[in-house]
């Protein structure tokens, strides 16, 4: 009998900027990589249009800049709600312990 290990890695190819990265990932995390350098891409070409004198170093570090930029505020987000949501449990329960 064959035990499956709990992730299997794959080698891909991707794309960035105009350079080809040959990548060891998880397979389950393949599709999520792809669309990433996807993204890069797309903001990159972006930039381009619009900054038409910047170099790609120049071009990949603004969509580097952008992209954690919102990993942040995703992340400051999340933590806020999280606290606000570990109150109202503790509202919640309070008053099942007090009815109960």
């Amino acid at each position: 009998m064959t035990v499956m290990s709990e992730s299997e890695e794959i080698k891909i190819s991707i794309t960035v900027a105009e350079r080809n990265y040959r990548l060891t990932i998880d397979k389950a995390d393949e599709e999520k990589v792809r669309r990433a350098a996807d993204m890069i891409n797309e903001r990159v070409k972006d930039f381009k249009r619009v900054y038409t004198d910047k170099d790609y170093l120049s071009l990949v570090s603004m969509a580097c800049i952008q992209f954690a930029t919102s990993v942040a505020k995703f992340e400051s987000d999340s933590a806020f709600k999280d606290q606000y949501l570990d109150k109202q449990l503790d509202v919640i329960d309070d008053l099942l312990t007090e009815n109960l």
